[in-house]
């Protein structure tokens, strides 16, 4: 054992490593941002009305799944600690018409799934996405 970290009041739901960051996502309805070297949580992002399900990160954007909605988090915002907590989410999706359950990003696409039975494909060039 490394270490323990402890901030989230609920259960942890989903993790995902960037670099010397750990990004963890709770029912307690935030996001939470780790230093793996200290295990300091460096920043609290706050999901709207709904725990979190799944996430994913990429070199700009962290992505977060909860009812319905796929918010996109600006990580470089994020990462500024003067930042003010309601600029970081640039983005709520909303084409799910339930719990979206998994998500996964590279530089250009964003796929969602959800217990809706649908994958939508976000591309961030083109704001329409498609429905599979």
């Amino acid at each position: 054992l490394v270490q323990t970290v402890r901030g989230h009041s609920d259960w942890v739901w989903c993790l995902q490593l960037q670099g010397s960051h750990l990004i963890s996502g709770s029912h307690d309805e935030t996001l939470r941002m780790w230093n793996t070297d200290s295990g300091e949580c460096t920043q609290v992002l706050y999901e709207r009305e709904s725990l979190v399900i799944c996430i994913a990160v990429d070199k700009k954007r962290i992505l977060s799944g909860s009812y319905k909605m796929l918010n996109v988090w600006d990580l470089a915002v994020t990462q500024d600690a003067g930042s003010a907590s309601d600029t970081r989410c640039v983005a709520a999706l909303m084409e799910h018409t339930d719990w979206v359950r998994g998500v996964q990003c590279d530089d250009f696409y964003v796929i969602s799934g959800s217990e809706d039975g649908t994958l939508v494909i976000h591309d961030f060039l083109d704001p329409v996405p498609p429905v599979l």
